[in-house]
């Protein structure tokens, strides 16, 4: 019984535009732009009539920055006639994302607008005009086009609950206390554990003279993500004061380390309540044991020595200076963006490099 073998298409020749779009794209993956650019150039100088090249030179430009040079080569692509529907489409998407590389908003809306025209249902643009509508502050807008998306995106329950968030936000900066309440209603209606709305109704508690609801909130949101304590703690302290009861601060966060216990931020708060309630010696102490498991966490050292001069114990203090001193300049942890690997010290609930939600961990 005869071998059966597969036939294989040729290899298309190194001196032909196909080869030069292949040579260009291992350079492109090997990370050599510029040696990607002279091999598109010298495909589309062998065949002037490929849209593809044109197309692929103007997306490399893009990615090197060269925002004006990409948006030229996607509107003359677009001037020739008879331009096939797809390559349309195609040169439609690639102006808008070179205009909204560029900064130039309403341009890039424009040109996503117009793909929708031909495309009701492209995806990518009816995500990209949410996004600067959502950048703009236009919270009505993006709600509508994430419903447009609904569920063929799993994350728009999620992404919903934010955008409500973000309407009610607005809301209440402008005054309308009933329209803003309404919305962060309609927030968890989409998401009850979305972190974000819960401590919107806390804040609003808590301007309205209601620490206890605004505790009652908070207590809610807290377990939601191991790194909200950054945000939230410190309202709690504030909510805790108010209503006189650092007590129940101090249990909360007991629990909270109990749950996360290298949640080193709670440790923190919890040696100071310790110290607010007249037992100095024990929260000291513990800001020495979490410095003895983490001694290159910089804010207990800042704490210890605050702590310690408000309390008259001056050499303490200064010895704890020494220290901190001899630990620089070790840096925070930092948070970081699952989706595209963007860092930063704040918790931001959607990413501003790439626009992904819920991504910071």
């Amino acid at each position: 019984m005869g071998l059966l073998r597969r036939r294989r298409t040729p290899p298309a020749s190194a001196g032909t535009p196909t080869g030069h779009m292949r040579n260009a794209l291992h350079l492109v993956l090997a990370g050599d732009l510029a040696g990607a650019e002279l091999a598109l150039a010298e495909a589309a100088r062998l065949d002037s009539s490929s849209a593809d090249v044109y197309m692929a030179l103007a997306n490399l430009y893009r990615a090197r920055g060269e925002i004006g040079r990409a948006i030229q080569i996607h509107q003359n692509v677009l001037l020739r006639p008879e331009l096939e529907e797809a390559v349309r489409r195609e040169a439609l998407l690639g102006l808008a994302l070179d205009f909204r590389a560029g900064g130039f908003l309403r341009r890039a809306q424009s040109s996503f607008e117009e793909l929708l025209e031909v495309e009701p249902g492209n995806l990518r643009a009816l995500r990209e005009i949410e996004r600067i509508k959502i950048e703009t502050g236009d919270w009505e807008e993006a709600i509508r086009l994430r419903r447009k998306i609904g569920t063929r995106d799993p994350r728009s329950p999620a992404v919903l609950a934010h955008l409500w968030t973000g309407r009610a936000r607005a809301l209440l900066q402008a005054g309308d206390r009933a329209g803003g309440r309404r919305a962060l209603k309609r927030a968890l209606s989409y998401e009850r554990g979305c972190a974000e709305a819960h401590l919107e109704l806390g804040e609003d508690q808590l301007r309205e003279g209601k620490p206890a609801r605004a505790i009652e909130q908070w207590q809610r949101a807290i377990p939601l993500h191991p790194a909200l304590g950054r945000v939230l703690l410190p309202r709690l302290a504030a909510a805790y004061q108010a209503a006189e009861d650092l007590l129940g601060f101090e249990r909360l966060l007991r629990d909270r380390l109990e749950q996360y216990p290298e949640d080193l931020e709670s440790a923190i708060w919890l040696a100071e309540t310790i110290v607010r309630q007249g037992r100095v010696d024990e929260g000291l102490a513990r800001l020495r044991v979490l410095l003895d498991r983490a001694p290159h966490f910089l804010p207990a050292y800042a704490a210890l020595g605050r702590m310690s001069l408000e309390q008259g114990r001056e050499s303490d203090a200064l010895k704890v200076l020494e220290e901190l001193l001899s630990r620089l300049p070790v840096a925070r942890p930092r948070l970081r963006c699952k989706s595209c690997g963007t860092q930063d010290q704040e918790l931001r609930w959607r990413c501003p490099q790439c626009g992904e939600w819920d991504s910071y961990e």
